[in-house]
């Protein structure tokens, strides 16, 4: 509880220092669980939405992005693609990653004790049918006590395969304009913590339960099937790939749009959903975007000849995390793209792009983890969701390098300005 009580206190500091000592002591999947417990505390109602949880998903897929670490990742991860870098600059950059997690994690707005996650719900005795139609009824009826104990009942054995199910074909009714409704609970289903890990899995499901109650219609879209057993057949969605360079072009508030497109990819791919909630989503995010263009018109010479990027007035802020130095003093004496990115003017990066030199994918992805990572305010979750957003789409063979570079770097030189 060590983390958790420095994230309350919203020391961040304390909250890193906690974190480095648990990393040389306790197993990558008990880690995780701890830093799902401390997310699980975000009260922030700003937007309506706790970040906290989505900040935690997309950190995590980053580190798993740049490869094999005993002290972070279990001992196969399997992301879509590794990225081929040096390996000092995957240890740094996975440091200043888990470190910037548990800043953001100290320095948000939090339950206070009497309204935060509730420990002692009790897992109930219905079978697992029932507890599927139970806590869809306790959703719908805004009881955040009941569906907490339905969804504590449906994660208590093996693989929650019925709650994941569930809640994502739930979450899926009204995503909301900002795609808000669907990507938090994914997030949070992906990184739920075993049910050994108590305490963290049960204030995961309270925080889950309490967003659910507040999300979710009343009447129903879709059906539940209560005997639901094993994940849906994998929906492919490039065929809709225009809808997917469009999210990624006209990328919304806060990248919002970018955001939700991954999570349908990613729903779609793991089978959190059948066919028709993909046909739903994308619906729903057509909408969010707008009037689509077409794909042609929105190639990176031409989007840069139509518009620039925007130019700093001055550079974005340091943030002081124990490896954040260290990282920037690598990049700078060994790539030449970190300069071309943190440059005031925007055209630096953006002719590099187009020009005639064959591009190193992975060193710019990684790079840009580490622009996203470093600079910026503690606070922020949007710089480093849309980046991983955006390359994730690239995993999915949904967009272009060259495009998902380009408004990674567009987007973050309008976050990361003030």
């Amino acid at each position: 509880m060590d983390l958790v009580q420095a994230c309350l206190k919203t020391d961040g500091r304390l909250a890193v220092n906690t974190l480095r000592k648990m990393i040389s002591n306790a197993k990558p999947s008990a880690i995780w669980a701890i830093l799902m417990h401390a997310a699980s505390w975000q009260e922030e109602r700003s937007y309506d939405t706790a970040h906290s949880t989505i900040m935690l998903y997309a950190v995590h897929r980053m580190i798993e992005d740049l490869g094999a670490n005993p002290n972070l990742l279990e001992e196969h991860p399997r992301p879509l693609m590794e990225l081929r870098v040096s390996r000092d600059l995957k240890t740094l950059l996975q440091n200043a990653l888990i470190e910037r997690l548990a800043y953001h994690l100290a320095d948000v707005d939090h339950w206070q004790p009497e309204n935060g996650p509730k420990y002692n719900t009790e897992r109930s005795i219905e079978s697992m049918g029932n507890a599927v139609q139970n806590l869809a009824l306790s959703v719908r009826k805004k009881s955040i006590v009941g569906a907490h104990k339905s969804a504590i009942t449906l994660a208590s054995k093996g693989e929650p395969i019925r709650l994941r199910r569930a809640i994502a074909t739930m979450a899926a009714e009204k995503p909301d304009g900002l795609g808000h409704g669907f990507i938090m609970p994914l997030s949070l289903l992906i990184e739920l913590p075993d049910a050994v890990f108590t305490r963290p899995h049960v204030a995961s499901l309270w925080h889950l339960a309490e967003y659910l109650v507040r999300k979710v219609p009343s009447k129903k879209v879709f059906s539940l099937d209560s005997k639901i057993s094993k994940y849906a057949q994998r929906t492919v969605v490039s065929n809709h790939k225009s809808i997917f360079i469009n999210a990624v072009v006209n990328y919304g508030t806060l990248g919002h749009n970018a955001i939700f497109a991954h999570r349908i990819a990613e729903a779609g791919r793991i089978g959190f959903v059948e066919r028709n909630v993909i046909d739903w989503l994308l619906e729903k995010l057509t909408s969010n975007i707008g009037a689509l263009s077409e794909p042609d018109t929105m190639d990176v010479p031409a989007l840069i000849e139509s518009e620039s990027g925007t130019d700093w007035e001055n550079q974005p802020n340091h943030l002081r995390l124990p490896s954040s130095a260290p990282l920037r003093e690598w990049l700078a004496d060994n790539t030449d793209v970190w300069a071309l990115m943190m440059d005031r003017e925007a055209k630096s990066f953006e002719e590099y792009l187009t020009g005639s030199k064959k591009l190193d994918w992975n060193v710019i992805r990684a790079t840009q983890y580490a622009m996203a990572t470093i600079n910026g305010r503690y606070q922020d979750a949007h710089s480093m969701t849309f980046t991983q957003s955006v390359w994730g789409l690239v995993d999915h063979g949904l967009i272009s390098e060259d495009l998902a570079a380009l408004q990674v770097s567009r987007m973050l030189r309008n976050s990361l300005k003030m």
